[in-house]
């Protein structure tokens, strides 16, 4: 009886693939959150700024409005108004510290320097004044 010499090749072959698309499928969860996210801030700042054309130039609400816009995420967003009388448009801002989905950056873990450089998501949207 011949013995079959590439017996474990098949079975090595499928652990590494598996390996592979483990990868790609964490890489896929971490990217569509992150915009995700970028969607949320990006509709924030836009209500933002259609809330400052709807109160004829007024921005002292806009902060709320973006903070009660933006409840559900895990940290409170920054944002900045500015107004430019000579081109009559508003800006607002949205930035927000984005939390990493898979890897959270507590403990030891190997990835907890990002917790140390973590990064910014920005959103801004500029809408002429009437």
């Amino acid at each position: 009886m011949m013995k079959n010499k590439q017996g474990g090749t098949v079975a090595v072959e499928c652990a590494f693939f598996a390996l592979l698309l483990g990868g790609l499928l964490l890489v896929m969860v971490e990217g569509s959150n992150a915009i995700h996210t970028y969607s949320k801030l990006l509709d924030a700042s836009r209500e933002g700024a259609r809330q400052v054309l709807r109160e004829d130039g007024d921005t002292s609400e806009v902060s709320n409005l973006v903070q009660s816009l933006t409840a559900d995420m895990a940290h409170p967003c920054q944002t900045s108004v500015s107004t430019n009388s000579a081109n009559k448009t508003v800006t607002v801002e949205v930035s927000y510290e984005y939390d990493w989905f898979l890897w959270s950056g507590q403990g030891d873990s190997y990835f907890a320097a990002y917790k140390d450089n973590p990064l910014v998501l920005r959103a801004a949207t500029t809408m002429p004044l009437p």
